[in-house]
């Protein structure tokens, strides 16, 4: 009796989620690329993804407007990211609750990449978990199409299979800098900047100082930094662990982003779009470690890990304007939840 009672309460939790979500977000009338789609969907250009003029032109023939259209997309990946979420952890109101909070201004800006995403992650899952190759190469096919510089992070796979859990985070944290070194190869050769998307990565408007970069990667220190402690302990007190396939994943995939943070010092777009919307996944692995601890130990880690939160939320929208003395961040947020005719009675 008591535990329908507990699902009672946890799926009315997530529909208020799910209802705040898009309250929050399917008004918006104004954000950072907003214009630049607005632009996109009124000419059709062809020079998009696939699944953007796809979609740009069932939807402008059947005369959905461009908002609908923007509306579409949150829709569609938003509720494939509860969808994945459920796979591993039954707290999809707590994973997504945060990271909507943390993220909400790339979420409602990189429509095409955060509708990728999604695909990806249930690529892998459908691959390294259950095997089930139909869905992996459809969800595979619909995240290539929709954004095709998702294809990097296809690299996670052969890492998965070559690399042991013990080493992975070693393997990682030296090829961070191998990276570096050959993002900063081609880009100096010019190859970079003639390739689909990257050569928008590292246009002149994306790359910045390395000071800058390295603030922005502030967030993802805070979060990888505290996972690696965690992890250490969990190793210890589980010595099984390389026998756990989801262990195995959400360890692997969560230090696997360290490869992109040193790039991301010289075009923040990397973080943006490599590292922190595995945001998703460093919740889902943290709860995925404490899931045993008794209830009391479970608090605790609930408090500890909303510390990090914190932190992270301070790094991303305050600390900002403290240093420089003004918050990009900030401002987009600002200005998108402004643009909501329907909650303007709060500013």
């Amino acid at each position: 009796m008591e535990s329908t009672k507990i699902k009672g309460i946890n799926y009315a939790f997530n529909l208020m989620l799910l209802f705040l979500v898009f309250y929050f977000t399917l008004g918006i009338t104004d954000s950072a690329d907003l214009p630049m789609y607005e632009f996109a969907y009124g000419k059709q250009r062809n020079d998009f993804d696939p699944m953007f003029v796809f979609l740009n032109s069932i939807m402008k023939t059947n005369g959905f407007t461009f908002l609908e259209f923007f509306k579409f997309h949150l829709i569609v990946y938003t509720l494939t990211y509860f969808f994945f979420i459920t796979r591993y952890t039954k707290n999809y109101f707590y994973v997504f609750l945060v990271f909507i909070v943390l993220y909400y201004v790339p979420y409602v800006n990189q429509i095409r990449y955060y509708m990728a995403f999604p695909f990806f992650l249930l690529a892998l899952h459908y691959f390294l978990t259950t095997r089930n190759w139909f869905l992996f190469i459809l969800f595979t096919f619909l995240a290539l199409i929709t954004h095709s510089a998702i294809l990097i992070l296809y690299l996670f796979i052969p890492m998965f299979y070559f690399l042991s859990t013990k080493n992975f985070f070693l393997v990682t944290f030296i090829s961070a800098f191998a990276f570096l070194a050959i993002v900063l190869l081609l880009f100096q050769l010019g190859i970079l900047q003639q390739l689909e998307h990257f050569g928008e990565y590292f246009g002149k408007g994306n790359t910045g100082s390395l000071s800058g970069g390295f603030f922005n990667s502030l967030p993802y220190f805070v979060y990888l930094s505290f996972l690696w402690f965690i992890d250490k302990k969990y190793k210890k007190n589980n010595s099984d662990y390389a026998l756990d396939r989801n262990y195995r994943f959400l360890s692997k995939l969560s230090f696997f982003t360290i490869i992109f943070i040193p790039a991301s010092f010289i075009t923040q777009v990397l973080g943006h779009r490599y590292v922190f919307p595995f945001l998703i996944i460093w919740i889902i692995y943290y709860m995925y470690m404490i899931r045993n601890q008794s209830k009391q130990q479970k608090l605790f880690s609930f408090l500890l890990f909303a510390l990090v939160h914190i932190v992270a939320g301070f790094c991303i929208y305050i600390l900002p304007n403290i240093v420089f003395g003004e918050s990009s961040f900030e401002y987009e947020l600002e200005k998108s939840l402004k643009s909501i005719e329907y909650i303007d009675f709060i500013f």
